[in-house]
């Protein structure tokens, strides 16, 4: 009797210790495995990050290189200058919207209040971009300053990262005139070229 009660506590110890190095093995497996996936989610962190950046600099470059006849800046007429098909799939500017933030803010020639938004799909669609750009110029007197900003977002195997850019310019674009109040004050994204009858003449 002795000898089967010992052979029971020992089948009791020994499923013990088999449970427990299970235990620590499935522990050791799910600590290793999110480890593995933290890794990679670091490279992939990593490649979303110049994603991001990529958008930053590709808008910039169209607001400083590829300005029309005219204007200052290039950043709204970038959804016609900027390829949606030919070439490198990552200069390409998708669904590209332009929205007008007060009358004629859109315009090329003063692009003076205006929002712009596009994408972009690369590598056969693992890598994509997502943008946000606006101007806004505050009404006061001349130098005027345009306030520049964009919100990028890179996107690779469902990892995100946004870059955020800022910044201001000295608007030197062509000025028209606009009638408030009896007076007339010299603004960019005004469209009248007199006041009318009444109002002082701006020089």
């Amino acid at each position: 009797m002795s000898n089967h009660s010992q052979k029971g506590v020992s089948l009791i110890i020994t499923f013990f210790v088999m449970a427990i190095i299970i235990a620590m093995v499935l522990s050791m497996t799910t600590i290793l495995t999110n480890r593995i996936k933290l890794i990679g989610d670091i490279g992939n962190s990593i490649i979303s990050f110049y994603i991001a950046d990529s958008g930053v600099e590709k808008t910039l470059y169209f607001d400083k290189q590829k300005i029309p006849p005219g204007a200052n800046r290039g950043i709204c007429s970038i959804c016609d200058s900027c390829p949606t098909s030919g070439g490198d799939p990552a200069t390409h500017c998708n669904s590209c919207t332009s929205m007008p933030l007060s009358t004629n803010g859109c315009n090329p020639e003063s692009c003076s209040n205006c929002e712009i938004d596009y994408s972009a799909s690369f590598d056969d669609g693992a890598k994509e971009q997502t943008l946000s750009a606006t101007v806004t110029t505050p009404s006061g007197d001349v130098p005027l300053i345009s306030n520049f900003y964009i919100s990028s977002e890179g996107l690779y195997r469902n990892v995100t990262r946004n870059i955020e850019f800022s910044g201001e310019d000295e608007y030197t674009g062509p000025h028209h005139l606009e009638c408030q109040d009896s007076s007339c004050v010299s603004a960019p994204w005004a469209g009248a070229d007199t006041c009318g009858p009444g109002f002082p003449v701006c020089s």
